[in-house]
């Protein structure tokens, strides 16, 4: 072995192909030359087998792409952001693509130095999961006002750039109208702090569910957790005590599968029979045999990342749906 750096013409030999169909497959550019699939995929393998290195300084001078997505999210994220994550992970790496991603909360200088680098990196385009900061808002707006190639997750407050949205409304109509037929005659929802535009979206969402079935939302069976403590035990029993015992549902929809586990714990120690559905599809409601929904991941990272690779599509208004 020894230090000497494999060339890209190495890699074209090995692999059967072009110089120009390497460099095309490996860093991008401007070449309009079309490189099979088969083809592409010997190139990986003798890249991997050569562990040949992309100068990513020079192919982005070249005006070639780094192959690379940013990506931000926050650091205390919850199962949906982070599942969403992993799906973009995966169909960028199908894709030849890598992702960077910025991890921080509820600081916007991180987030800044992060999308400063970046850019110095020459990144394809940036995804942001994480922008519901109350607290922020103007940061935020200024952070990305003149932002270029960026796509959101969800509705940003920075009015004409791109995003995805989703939409529980169809699933939560299903769910109320099949615990009728069982039987439930009180259902309510367990909710996060209305500061933030996700969970006010989700009590909207619940509230034309239940008035897609002839229903009007009865606000006592409506609980909004604490902002703090975080811990989901304590959020729950504060629920036990100002809500469940004393209004006594029959039927809870609850989002995340870490309040969920705390409230079947409570319900368990109390004696009460609750029927209880999940939100975001965490395998952590199939131990506690609890239904939940399919948010439809792979869905909304492939439309995110079409609209990275397509900005002609941005105009359109797409909302994923998420399946009962």
């Amino acid at each position: 072995m020894t230090d000497r750096k494999v060339t890209l013409s190495e890699v074209a030999k090995r692999a059967g192909v072009s110089l120009g169909a390497a460099s095309k497959v490996l860093n991008g550019g401007t070449s309009k030359i079309g490189v099979g699939a088969e083809a592409r995929k010997r190139i990986l393998d003798a890249a991997r087998q050569l562990n040949y290195h992309t100068n990513m300084a020079a192919s982005i001078l070249a005006g070639g792409s780094s192959k690379l997505i940013g990506v931000f999210t926050d650091s205390f994220a919850q199962y949906r952001t982070l599942r969403l994550l992993q799906e973009i992970e995966r169909i960028s790496s199908e894709l030849g693509y890598r992702i960077m991603t910025s991890f921080s909360h509820d600081n916007i200088a991180n987030m800044k130095e992060d999308f400063l680098m970046f850019q110095r990196y020459g990144v394809t385009g940036f995804i942001c999961l994480a922008h519901d900061y109350p607290g922020f808002k103007k940061e935020v707006a200024d952070l990305f006002a003149d932002a270029q190639n960026v796509v959101f997750m969800e509705k940003p407050s920075i009015p004409g750039m791109p995003y995805v949205a989703t939409s529980r409304v169809k699933a939560l109509t299903s769910m109320i109208a099949d615990a009728r037929r069982k039987g439930r005659r009180k259902i309510g929802l367990l909710h996060g702090c209305l500061t933030y535009e996700t969970e006010k979206r989700l009590l909207n969402e619940f509230k034309t569910a239940m008035r897609e079935n002839d229903l009007e939302m009865d606000p006592e069976l409506i609980f909004e957790y604490p902002e703090q403590p975080g811990d989901p035990k304590i959020r729950v029993q504060a629920a036990m005590e100002k809500m469940i015992r004393p209004f006594r549902p029959d039927f809870l929809y609850v989002d995340d599968a870490p309040h969920a586990v705390a409230l079947r714990t409570q319900l368990f120690k109390a004696g009460l029979n609750i029927t209880i559905h999940g939100g975001n599809g965490d395998p952590i409601f199939d131990d506690l045999d609890v239904k939940t929904f399919d948010p439809n991941y792979k869905k909304i990272a492939e439309e995110l990342l079409e609209q990275i690779f397509h900005p002609e599509n941005r105009t359109r208004k797409t909302v994923i749906k998420t399946i009962y």
